[in-house]
């Protein structure tokens, strides 16, 4: 209960994005007819991609880094393993395979942005349009195929408990939760907050920052395997919504665009509260493009809404200066 308090007053807009989740899935599931542990389970595994993303958008975000390239990133681990499969590869050794290819470019996003100064925004895009040729090279048109079992994996259930929500929980728990207790969780969080003063404190700012991106890279890899799993197949063109999502999720979660602040949970959060966002406006009867608006509205309130208080912060200091 104590470590539950605390966490609240660190990070409140956590706790107000499952406030929001809980607000939603309640509207879920009120307007949902027959809902079963086996619909929970199809909703759940259908999340597990977005999440993966976000949880590696969210990591990138806390070194005050962006990473648009994550939706190819998704995707070229899903053609690679789909690919690989259907030509006799073992499936796990396709997924190994498209883990290094991706962690290799988190890794030259990581060097290009940390050490070599470049912009991320314009870095990372390039290395998404390099990403997405490749991919059309390696599949040009949907198919590729894996093994039923591999397909199966996150709508197993035990006893009552789905397995995709097993994976939901425990990847990020089992990745983010070791680095988040050691020192370079907190070096991540004092880059993203104030790189100056994390240099000056002795962090090696280049690294951390570096990290960060091999870090997103690899919880976006997942992504792209849990995909593959539940597409059963490979799409050239299957993360093109993700990166944008990926940013809608983690900002709903609490993340500061700005860097320093947010958590893991939070960002998971958010990616279910986008899911069930959808799957509420489709039990409505409303057109599911109106899904775009809303994470469109999403990013434009976490970048307004700071501002404008600090611009109201800024405005009210000389009235209080003149009121002492």
């Amino acid at each position: 209960m104590n470590s539950l308090k605390r966490f609240a007053r660190r990070e409140p807009s956590a706790i107000a994005a499952f406030v929001i989740l809980a607000i939603v899935a309640v509207g879920w599931m009120l307007n949902t007819p027959r809902l079963s542990i086996s619909s929970i389970a199809i909703v759940i595994a259908q999340t597990l991609p977005l999440a993966m993303v976000a949880c590696g958008m969210a990591v990138i975000i806390f070194g005050k880094g962006i990473d648009l390239s994550l939706g190819m990133i998704l995707t070229i681990t899903n053609v690679i393993i789909a690919y690989l499969s259907s030509n006799g590869v073992p499936v796990l050794l396709a997924a190994l395979i498209a883990l290094a290819v991706s962690l290799v470019v988190g890794s030259v996003n990581g060097v290009l942005v940390a050490y070599m100064g470049l912009p991320p925004l314009v870095i990372t895009l390039a290395t998404s349009s390099i990403l997405a040729g490749v991919a059309l090279y390696v599949l040009p048109t949907p198919g590729g195929s894996v093994p039923k079992w591999f397909s199966n994996i996150p709508l197993l259930l035990i006893g009552p408990i789905p397995f995709s929500l097993i994976l939901l929980i425990g990847i990020p728990l089992l990745v983010w939760y070791p680095i988040r207790r050691s020192w370079l969780g907190t070096a991540i969080m004092a880059v993203g907050e104030d790189d100056s003063s994390a240099f000056t404190s002795g962090i090696n700012v280049r690294a951390v920052r570096a990290s960060t991106y091999v870090l997103g890279a690899a919880f976006t890899s997942f992504g792209g395997m849990l995909m593959t799993m539940t597409s059963a197949s490979g799409d050239p063109k299957i993360g093109v919504d993700f990166t944008m999502n990926a940013i809608a999720a983690a900002v709903i979660g609490g993340t500061l665009l700005s860097g320093g602040r947010g958590t893991i949970a939070g960002a998971v959060a958010g990616a279910v509260t986008l899911r069930l966002i959808g799957n509420l406006l489709f039990s409505l009867g409303l057109n599911g493009y109106w899904q775009y608006v809303v994470i469109g509205t999403i990013l434009i309130a976490a970048l307004g809404v700071p501002y404008l208080i600090g611009r109201a912060r800024a405005n009210s200091r000389p009235e209080l200066r003149r009121a002492a």
